[in-house]
């Protein structure tokens, strides 16, 4: 079972990183980039949001970092806490203004499954404690 856990958690990464990488090497050096279908609303916000010049790269940045962090068993709680976001943003752009809910949906779903196995990893995130500060100093 850890074997199947491993290899599922392995191809969404390699899909993150292949989605991160992709975008630098689109920009870095000039290699095609997909023309996705998407509806006059979903185009208007991508054209928006990639005229802006900030979110492309963040997202592309947070792909590429959040697939490799998921890669390792060490820090694949930390690879789900960054893609996080990005995932709950993709589910929400597919159900509402692409009108393609089988992809974000599955998407949210893959990433809750993981969540689920890393939990024990994330716990940490909800029960941190700090020692009391020594006011002494």
């Amino acid at each position: 079972m850890t074997g199947i856990i491993a290899v599922a958690r392995w191809l969404f990464a390699l899909f993150y990183i292949y989605v991160g990488a992709s975008w630098f090497s689109y920009k870095l050096f000039g290699t095609a980039w997909p023309d996705h279908k998407e509806t006059p609303a979903a185009k208007a916000l991508t054209t928006a949001l990639t005229d802006s010049g900030i979110v492309d790269p963040l997202i592309a940045s947070a792909c590429l970092g959040g697939g490799l962090l998921l890669l390792f068993r060490r820090t694949a709680p930390l690879g789900i806490v960054v893609l996080a976001p990005l995932v709950v943003g993709i589910f929400i752009f597919h159900l509402f203004l692409n009108h393609d809910w089988p992809w974000g949906t599955f998407h949210l779903c893959y990433l809750g499954v993981l969540v689920w196995l890393y939990r024990a990893g994330l716990r940490p995130l909800w029960n941190f404690q700090t020692p009391p500060i020594n006011k002494a100093h």
